[in-house]
């Protein structure tokens, strides 16, 4: 069994992380951490768990009951607490909130933690894993096959609707930023990611969000000039993801509720002939394939789990 801490219980990527975990067949959550008074009940502040969780928040993290911790909360807590914390040997982190995103590399101690980009690189060579924002998330993977097969070569537009449910006001703080500023670093993670996927690419990234309805979606739309017809990109995107396990192409119209609660990916190519423009729509739960659900796709990796693992959830039909 792989134990498991995190730490931030009470923020809402955590909630969503804890549902997953209680129900993973092989992990022990250990203890939580959080804002919350020690002996709190998670159940009290983690909606849908009564009757499967008995565990109450600790004091504090104890490092040395645990194989790996998720560190959630926003970045300016987690880039707080990192440092104070001491880490046998042993001990993985997985940190959801995105404040090392920017800062990883093959070079580097951060890895990047998207297992459709450099699974190979999380398998055998990862002890610190940051997990891409979940604008980054969708936009990658609707781009990775082009970028692979260097075929990334105009600016890309990226058009994105968020739901309610993260989608930051003007004014409203989101992980320590505000808006625009929230929106021009997930912009930028975007890029310097293409960078680490096809090195020549150089191309302006412009990116805009706005909200929808459907609360916990997430859905991108990416485009850019391509000269090759669509049967050939299809058949590069569908190369690139039979091995992956979360990560689909359709051909209909893609509705919230082929992702919602689940870690799916959803995939759909639009190419219009005579502009000459590809559009690749990639759509996504906000909370499981954009933040919790790859967290827990990133530790089956490190522990040579099979990536479905856990993860086999049960999708909203509506």
């Amino acid at each position: 069994m792989i134990k498991v801490g995190i730490v931030g219980c009470d923020h809402l990527r955590a909630a969503e992380l804890v549902r997953v975990l209680i129900n993973h067949p092989d992990v022990e959550l250990m203890w939580v951490t959080g804002s919350c008074d020690a002996g709190t009940r998670l159940d009290s502040i983690v909606p849908g768990i009564i009757g499967e969780c008995n565990l109450t928040i600790s004091a504090q993290a104890s490092l040395d009951d645990v194989d790996v911790v998720f560190v959630c909360g926003s970045r300016a807590q987690v880039s707080a607490l990192l440092p104070t914390l001491v880490l046998p040997e042993n001990v993985k982190v997985i940190d959801l909130s995105g404040s090392h995103n920017m800062d990883h590399g093959e070079d580097k101690v951060w890895k990047y933690g998207l297992g459709e980009m450099q699974r190979r690189l999380l398998v055998h060579d990862a002890r610190l894993v940051t997990v891409p924002g979940n604008v980054a998330t969708a936009s990658l993977l609707a781009l990775m096959p082009m970028a692979r097969n260097l075929m990334l070569n105009s600016p890309i537009t990226l058009h994105v609707g968020m739901g309610a449910m993260a989608f930051p006001d003007q004014g409203k703080t989101l992980d320590g930023l505000n808006s625009v500023e929230w929106a021009h670093d997930q912009q930028r993670e975007v890029a310097l990611a293409l960078t680490q996927c096809q090195s020549s690419f150089g191309q302006p990234v412009d990116l805009t969000i706005s909200p929808i309805a459907e609360c916990r979606i997430l859905a991108v739309a990416a485009r850019f000039k391509c000269g090759v017809d669509e049967e050939t990109i299809r058949q590069l995107y569908e190369q690139y993801y039979e091995d992956h396990n979360f990560v689909f192409l359709v051909d209909k119209p893609i509705i919230g509720a082929d992702v919602a609660n689940t870690n799916k990916c959803i995939i759909r190519l639009e190419k219009d002939e005579h502009s000459g423009e590809l559009t690749v729509h990639a759509v996504i739960d906000l909370l499981l394939k954009g933040n919790a659900g790859n967290a827990v796709h990133m530790m089956n990796l490190l522990f040579g789990l099979h990536e479905r693992v856990g993860l086999a959830l049960k999708g909203s039909g509506y």
